[in-house]
């Protein structure tokens, strides 16, 4: 039962005029703020399996002490909801205007969007273009950046009926009832159970999987909106889908487009493109996520003469044998560089985290000839992590590059190793990487590691055949090393953070941070992401198919 047309709120603030919808939590409501004469939207909470409603006051009512008790958790994640959404600030998500206490429950209350949700739209006038398609996703994909980038918040219920289009066509994320908040170290802060979009929600909300945080469920769903938007159609559940159901998009549809919905919508979580950042490299080219709309602007040429530091100890390439693998070290020696999105890098986003660039000094130091190997992990830890070890055969698999592990992995592994050979490997420091990336003091200037034509010096989504490969199989760059674009993401020393203009020397990034710095694109990446100055970061916990690591001495 629903309030009725023309009941007065908050003393007759505020005048019911309508239902907009209800869902199993609540029940939103067209409404005229009487003494600004405008229309709003106002959100009751109401549980439409527990909650009643007394026909004389319109009070919300709950029958039972053990109802009372469900009803009141949820009450509480309804104010939770309200306030995660009033600490957001974002063209593309909805604000709160008020909230309040009445009538035995709670109500916040939003801007009406005119335009209907894109469900609506969908089923009023059929399959949208595929660049109007895009514009949309792309919004609520910048909406999804911010909360999972800047709040550790994971929406959970994205889809076209909670996508709204204000007057001016601008849609508007609503619907954070089932959202969850997370800490720096990824864990849930809350352990309300969670609810699932039939088409929309991945399979891990149907297992309930969904304790740390994960921006590959958000892609999921952003995917299979996309999905709807093109088509038309609902998508076919998950489970549907590994029973054997299909995708089936128009065939008007670009590859590309094709490529990107299918990618995002992936049922193995570890698969997918684990930000909203990587789902949008391809539909995006040159623009940066948060903006759409950022004009492209030339960068001018660095002119910075290399300079060598003195007084430094000369290292010379070295192999070590641990466990009957063999891996070598090359030395690379000290030097002065350009670091970030010089000209050569063929970016000029002017919003990019490869911005500003800046001198950097290094000394010497040593760094893997190859990402540290299958092999050579199990001959250090006994067991091997990788995802992809059932597709090979035994032999082969030991020369493709070690993944799913954690940054934390990466540390116990070295302790180990250190403690075999009595050396110091570390991880290499997010410049030390990138100067190596690009041949040291030998550079010649490429765009990727060791060429301007990739496929001549990486795997990546354009070759790969969805998985890694054996290491040194591509050609190595000015240094004799391999893999530095493509195959698997490179864990780096540095919590993630921006750079400053200023020169620096021996740089070891941010003293703190809640995610690592990884380099060099992977099997997963396209081009643009295997540029020797483009940088990626992950959580220390985050262990996924296309994340390993390269050692540093």
């Amino acid at each position: 039962m629903n309030l009725r047309n023309g009941t007065l709120l908050q003393g007759g603030k505020y005048r019911i005029e309508g239902v907009l919808g209800q869902g199993g939590f609540g029940i939103t409501y067209r409404a005229t703020q009487v003494m600004l004469e405008r229309t709003v939207a106002i959100k009751e909470f109401f549980m439409k399996d527990m909650n009643g409603r007394d026909g004389a006051s319109g009070a919300v009512t709950t029958p039972s002490t053990g109802s009372a008790l469900q009803v009141e958790q949820y009450r509480r994640k309804f104010v939770k909801e309200a306030r995660n959404l009033a600490g957001l600030e974002h063209p593309h998500i909805v604000r709160i205007i008020d909230i309040f206490e009445e009538r035995g429950t709670v109500y916040y209350v939003m801007p009406y969007m005119s335009g209907g949700s894109l469900h609506d739209v969908v089923k009023r006038g059929g399959p949208l273009a595929e660049s109007q398609a895009l514009d949309y996703v792309r919004q609520v994909a910048s909406a999804l950046h911010y909360m999972h980038e800047q709040k550790q918040l994971c929406h959970y219920d994205v889809k076209p009926a909670n996508i709204l289009l204000d007057s001016a066509g601008k849609a508007v994320l609503i619907d954070f009832g089932i959202s969850k908040n997370y800490d720096r170290e990824g864990h849930e802060t809350s352990t309300t159970p969670i609810g699932m979009s039939e088409g929309y929600a991945p399979i891990e909300q149907y297992q309930g999987q969904v304790q740390e945080f994960s921006p590959a469920s958000d892609v999921y769903a952003l995917g299979a909106t996309l999905y709807f938007l093109l088509s038309g159609q609902r998508p076919p559940t998950a489970i549907d889908r590994i029973g054997g159901a299909a995708l089936a998009l128009p065939a008007s549809v670009s590859q590309a487009t094709r490529q990107l919905v299918e990618q995002a919508m992936t049922i193995a979580r570890q698969l997918r493109p684990q930000s909203v950042a990587m789902f949008l490299e391809e539909s995006s080219p040159g623009k940066t996520v948060g903006d759409p709309d950022v004009t492209v602007v030339e960068v001018p040429p660095a002119a910075q003469p290399v300079k060598r530091p003195t007084s430094q100890q000369q290292l010379k390439d070295e192999t070590f044998t641990v466990g009957g693998v063999t891996f070598k070290m090359i030395a690379v020696e000290g030097g002065t560089f350009r670091m970030g999105a010089t000209a050569e890098q063929g970016t000029s986003d002017p919003y990019s985290d490869e911005y500003p660039t800046h001198q950097v000094t290094l000394s010497s130091y040593s760094i893997g000839e190859t990402e540290v190997t299958q092999a050579l992990w199990v001959a250090v830890m006994g067991s091997n992590p990788s995802w992809f070890t059932r597709w090979f055969k035994r032999k082969k698999q030991q020369d493709h590059p070690v993944h799913n592990v954690t940054w934390g992995d990466c540390q116990n592994f070295i302790h180990r190793l250190n403690s075999l050979t009595g050396k110091r490997f570390r991880l290499p420091t997010e410049a030390e990487w990138e100067f190596a990336a690009r041949g040291g003091n030998k550079s010649k200037g490429y765009k990727y590691s060791g060429s301007n034509t990739l496929d001549d010096v990486a795997w990546y989504n354009d070759n790969n055949i969805s998985k890694t490969h054996p290491v040194a199989t591509k050609a190595p760059n000015e240094l004799g090393l391999y893999d530095m674009s493509g195959n698997v993401w490179e864990c780096c020393h540095d919590w993630s953070g921006g750079y400053n203009g200023g020169a620096q020397t021996n740089p070891t990034g941010p003293t703190s941070g809640s995610n690592r710095v990884y380099r060099g694109g992977s099997w997963f990446s396209n081009a643009r992401r295997c540029r020797v100055s483009s940088r990626s970061n992950f959580s220390p916990s985050s262990s996924y198919s296309f994340l390993g690591f390269r050692l540093a001495l």
